[in-house]
């Protein structure tokens, strides 16, 4: 672990600087007030990072190391932010970790009521979910990795797609591209009737399908072209940026012939169409769909309110998820492609001599078995976590609809709940679903393997 201090340092001066960025908005709003809840770890940040960079920096990463250092990076981004929380709104340990770790993991759960909160906070829980959408180690890759350790940090944050041949260029490319669609959202919004405060959270928060919302009802109520704007930039954020890539690089060909993006948008139709039949109204159809499907956790409607058959639906599409190499969460739409293709597969493989090759095909591309194998271990995997909390709540007195319902959203990093009180154990556990969620159950796995060593 000592090996990793320099990069930790890193970590923790990127998160002092994203820490004084509520500074001059505290200012302009008239809250001068908790600039020191700000002021404060940003500093106290930026001067312990210095000193674990300086003076143990050009440590050697290795893969597992770079694993270890994503799964307890995101625990200690967490960490230091919640703390303006407790300074500021003088919230408990946990309510400010549960609240941070939502943020940063673009989960969207919270455990404070947003009209109760200084608009500075209001913006802080925004601004989590913008950094965490975007990944704060391909953040760090941008600004401060050196390029020999950038590849297995990239892979240990749970991406694998390249935008271009190098992965610091990659990194560059997605960041160009995540604030280019930001700051269209923002004037979209404005221009729709949204103030700019709302329009700069909203954004901040759609497209890294986040679903933290400045008002209590989250988007119930909201006029229909704020609802709109906001379902096209939760959909944006559910495309991978290798796709937002193709267009704009002008290829719009490849862009529209993306077989995530066409299954996509299949499924968001359809589980419209099944919401809509179960008595939603069709504007909220498809909100709910593009929020589940996009794990946002944006609510346009009360969701405690609403069937099992629908809750079923949102369970559903929740745990399918965006596309690989998006800002959504979730077992991912190709791997989600894969399964499916693989009961074809193996139906096709016993049925033929058993010498015969059968190739595994998804259009047109070839996988090996290893990948195949990967891809079905990772899905396993994924439902085996869910299973033991899901029992807990059961044990602790919520119905099963509500448990699973809980659970699910918490893992799929999506913000849809039908609970509105937890209990500390009930927070403890669905942080421990947001941060596995988040970085895909195989970093976490290996920080664990490695402290039994």
């Amino acid at each position: 672990m000592k090996n990793l201090l320099g990069y930790f340092g890193a970590l923790i001066i990127l998160t002092g600087v994203c820490l004084l960025v509520p500074v001059p908005v505290a200012v302009l709003l008239g809250e001068s007030w908790v600039i020191p809840g700000f002021l404060g770890p940003a500093a106290a940040c930026l001067a312990g990072g210095y000193l674990l960079w300086r003076f143990k920096r050009g440590a050697h990463l290795d893969r597992r190391r770079a694993f270890i250092l994503t799964s307890v990076g995101w625990l200690l981004v967490a960490f230091i932010g919640e703390v303006p929380y407790i300074l500021v709104h003088d919230a408990s340990l946990i309510d400010g970790y549960f609240e941070a770790m939502s943020g940063f993991t673009t989960t969207g759960m919270s455990v404070f009521t947003p009209s109760e909160l200084p608009r500075t906070l209001v913006l802080w829980r925004s601004l989590t979910e913008w950094i965490g959408g975007v990944g704060i180690i391909l953040v760090l890759l941008v600004i401060l990795a050196p390029s020999n350790v950038a590849s297995k940090l990239y892979l240990a944050e749970a991406r694998t797609d390249r935008v271009e041949p190098h992965i610091v260029e990659t990194s560059r490319r997605i960041f160009y591209i995540y604030l280019y669609l930001t700051l269209l959202g923002i004037l979209a919004l404005y221009l729709a009737g949204a103030s700019i405060f709302d329009a700069v959270n909203h954004s901040l928060t759609a497209l890294p399908t986040g679903g933290f919302s400045p008002y209590d009802t989250s988007y119930t109520g909201m006029p229909a072209a704020i609802k709109v704007i906001t379902a096209v930039l939760m959909l944006l954020g559910g495309i991978s940026f290798i796709a937002h890539g193709m267009w704009m690089k002008r290829d719009f060909r490849g862009f529209l012939r993306n077989m995530e993006l066409r299954v996509l948008l299949s499924l968001v139709l359809i589980f419209t169409g099944l919401l809509a039949l179960d008595g939603l109204a069709p504007l909220d159809s498809l909100f709910q769909a593009v929020s589940a499907i996009t794990t946002s956790g944006f609510a346009s409607t009360d969701i405690s309110a609403l069937s099992d058959l629908s809750k079923s639906y949102l369970i559903i599409m929740m745990n399918i998820g965006g596309s690989y190499g998006a800002t959504a969460s979730g077992i991912k739409i190709i791997r989600f492609i894969i399964v499916v293709n693989a009961v074809r597969w193996f139906i096709k493989k016993i049925t033929m001599p058993s010498r015969a090759v059968i190739p595994f095909k998804v259009q047109g591309k070839t996988f090996s078995s290893e990948e195949v194998f990967v891809v079905l271990l990772f899905c396993l995997l994924y439902i085996t976590f869910l299973i033991p909390s899901i029992l807990i709540f059961l044990k602790l007195g919520h119905s099963f609809m509500d448990s699973v319902f809980m659970i699910c959203s918490a893992q799929g990093n999506n913000g849809l709940v039908t609970l509105t009180q937890y209990t500390d154990v009930e927070k403890l556990i669905m942080i421990f679903h947001m941060w596995i969620g988040r970085l895909e159950i195989i970093p976490v796995l290996i920080l664990f393997t490695s402290l039994r060593r």
